[in-house]
């Protein structure tokens, strides 16, 4: 038995990498579909959602496949190409969240600290 699972131990890891890499562009489809439904979409040009659209296609298609280098290289395309669009969305988040606070009011948590006083700053 044990014997076996050496013997199987290579496939075994092959498997386990294919099911991982699926689960992870599940996870950026999900992700990329919530984006679309952001007010960031409407702020790419037509190019750049062209260009996803066609990288979310890519990736959708090697899904289906058992290679885990094909799926890996969509998945790195496709967190690539919507750089720009996870920018809009955490800048629009920062901003909806500090907007019209100062540095007293903005919750900061715990943070860091620093040996000097903290100047204000107003956030629009």
């Amino acid at each position: 038995m044990i014997l076996d699972s050496f013997d199987n131990a290579e496939e075994d890891f092959r498997r386990r990498q294919v099911i991982e890499a699926r689960n992870e562009a599940a996870t950026i489809l999900a992700a990329l579909d919530k984006g679309k439904r952001s007010p960031a979409w409407g702020k790419l040009t037509t190019d750049e959602k062209k260009q996803i659209a066609k990288l979310e296609k890519a990736l959708a298609a090697v899904t289906a496949e058992d290679d885990y280098q094909a799926i890996r290289k969509a998945i790195d395309a496709l967190n690539q190409g919507t750089m720009r669009l996870a920018e809009l969305m955490m800048d629009s988040a920062v901003s909806t969240a500090l907007k019209g606070k100062n540095m007293d009011e903005a919750d900061m948590g715990e943070g860091p600290t620093a040996p000097h006083p903290m100047a204000k700053a107003d956030f629009e």
